[in-house]
């Protein structure tokens, strides 16, 4: 008689443990997944190169193009191969350098990136700050601002 309740016992707490989970099924999934994947992207702005304080002449920014978003981390995105900190809605990075030359003038910068998550749309806020040089030996500041609209 000992031996079948001892049975009953194990089997009651057998079945007690079958039903109980060590971890939550209902966990919300992770809210970067809805950003994964290839998104079209719109630049636009302008910058600005000065020479002795004086403007000498404003180049326009406009660019359209399809970039990649993945996750990186517990709490990051990486979009384009630059990786942003994810808070909520927002979004912040490290600054990032920027060296082009085009014409015979090259373009030594840093841009500076912010941008908000949306349910169907990531907006970025870019400024640009740095120096200019011409193969002439021109040379300057350059400061200017661009929007990137990130859409599905």
């Amino acid at each position: 008689m000992k031996k079948i309740n001892f049975l009953i016992l194990m089997l009651v707490g057998l079945t007690f443990f079958s039903l109980t989970s060590c971890s939550n099924d209902d966990e919300a999934s992770d809210p970067r997944d809805q950003y994964v994947g290839t998104w079209n992207s719109v630049s636009t702005g302008s910058l600005t190169l000065f020479q002795n304080g004086q403007s000498v002449g404003t180049v326009p920014l406009n660019e359209s193009r399809t970039v990649s978003v993945s996750k990186s981390g517990t709490s990051a995105l990486i979009i384009d191969g630059k990786t942003y900190t994810v808070n909520g809605n927002s979004l912040s990075s490290t600054p990032t350098p920027l060296t082009e030359t085009s014409n015979g003038v090259t373009i030594v910068a840093t841009v500076n990136t912010s941008g908000t998550l949306g349910s169907n749309i990531i907006n970025f806020n870019e400024t640009i700050t740095g120096t200019w040089n011409a193969t002439n030996g021109a040379s300057g500041n350059l400061s200017g601002n661009a929007v990137t609209t990130l859409t599905r």
